[in-house]
């Protein structure tokens, strides 16, 4: 007899993750920075070399910690959720193994910040976030705008994965066909 949390759909389940992994990297890691002694308030907006420092290391902190999310919490879940029935891997870009996988994680997660922290701009630029926390003032990012866009962003990416993995699964039965 099933449980009740088998009931869920998988991908509900996945994207809820994504979710959460977007939005506790903006939290802990652009917001939560400051604890750690680095001050975003002393940058002299007319530099733009001091801009594009701070923010090319809100990217790199953002990147590596939604790399860690991903590889050690979400991908396991893949794992484990994975059966005949249910492919849970199609929901997921990376599904490699190893310590390598870390490093595929880090490079995918950098072009997604660096793609995120324009979407993002834009949103703040516009007035379009949704704080919650009240923790942006003007122009910056806010967890649940961030894990939104992070997951249709992320979805885009998945979609394109899968279409491009089903194009050649065809090619290859198609050649396979015409061999025998």
């Amino acid at each position: 007899e099933l449980d009740k949390l088998s009931k869920i759909p998988s991908w509900l389940i996945i994207i809820t993750l994504k979710f959460w992994a977007a939005a506790a990297a903006v939290f802990f890691g652009a917001i939560g920075i400051i604890g750690l002694g680095i001050d975003f308030s002393n940058v002299d907006e007319t530099d733009i070399i001091q801009v594009l420092d701070t923010d090319l290391l809100i990217i790199v902190i953002l990147a590596f910690l939604i790399a860690v999310l991903s590889n050690y919490a979400i991908k396991q879940i893949v794992i484990l959720m994975n059966n005949r029935r249910n492919n849970t891997f199609k929901y997921n870009m990376i599904n490699m193994t190893g310590f390598l996988a870390f490093f595929v994680y880090l490079f995918y997660s950098i072009v997604v910040s660096f793609i995120l922290y324009f979407v993002t701009l834009f949103l703040s630029k516009y007035n379009l976030v949704i704080d919650l926390f009240g923790t942006t003032e003007g122009i910056g990012i806010e967890p649940i705008t961030y894990g939104f866009c992070y997951v249709i962003i992320d979805g885009i990416f998945v979609l394109c994965k899968n279409v491009i993995y089903n194009i050649y699964q065809r090619r290859k039965y198609y050649k396979q066909i015409r061999s025998e």
